[in-house]
């Protein structure tokens, strides 16, 4: 009779390594942090890390700006040398959470061209009026929409932070003109880099009461909030 004593030794070897196999095999799952649709950028200067989201061509910042010294909403931010922010209610918990406001003046830091890098980390830049309409384009936006005031049948809920882009715009309100604030929670407006007749710029804004995207120009006094984008 034939002996199977070999094989049997093997037996236990073989268990093994089916084993090991369940674990490592192709089926593993790669680790991640549960955030998909977010990529990390590390700006060299400062460590500061900022999370990004590529959205056709463009590369965007998933996070607003919050950089520089808080001042007194009441006070006007000035071109001195120093970033200047203000934090809703002279609240600095609430730049932690939405980021700072900005006049555009102090955004672009006082340089009036078109795309400056401002308050951006080196590489980026303060996104122009033309390139939200390229991503309000990209997010099915007819090319034809209204010029102005709310435009778009639902970019501007695919935005916000319960929209599926990862864009996640904050509603981190206003400073107005008086040095007031107003609709944290419910609405948020971004400055682009592009002027409107001297005193004014275009900004965009979203609100949690509608799908659409505003567009509308406001006095540079305005504290708004910055995002950044490059490609």
């Amino acid at each position: 009779m034939k002996s199977y004593s070999g094989l049997s030794s093997l037996l236990p070897l073989f268990f093994l390594l089916m084993a090991i196999l369940s674990v490592t095999g192709c089926e593993r799952e790669d680790p991640d942090d549960g955030d998909s649709l977010h990529g990390y950028w590390t700006d060299p200067d400062d460590g500061r890390v900022y999370r990004t989201i590529q959205l056709g061509d463009q590369i965007w910042m998933a996070d607003n700006i919050n950089l520089g010294e808080m001042i007194d909403g009441t006070a006007e931010q000035s071109d001195n040398g120093v970033i200047e922010k203000y934090c809703y209610d002279d609240n600095p918990v609430l730049c932690d959470k939405y980021g700072g406001l900005y006049q555009w003046g102090e955004a672009m830091q006082y340089d009036t061209r078109e795309s400056s890098q401002g308050i951006c980390p080196e590489g980026w830049h303060i996104p122009s009026d033309s390139e939200w309409k390229i991503l309000e384009v990209f997010l099915g936006m007819a090319e034809a929409a209204g010029d102005m005031l709310w435009r778009g049948s639902g970019q501007g809920t695919q935005i916000q932070p319960e929209g599926e882009t990862g864009f996640d715009a904050l509603r981190g309100g206003n400073r107005f003109l008086n040095g007031s604030y107003n609709q944290i929670g419910s609405a948020g407006y971004f400055w682009t880099s592009t002027e409107s007749e001297g005193s004014h710029a275009w900004r965009r804004g979203i609100s949690i009461n509608e799908k659409g995207i505003y567009r509308s120009v406001n006095h540079k006094a305005f504290g708004f909030s910055v995002r950044c984008i490059k490609y």
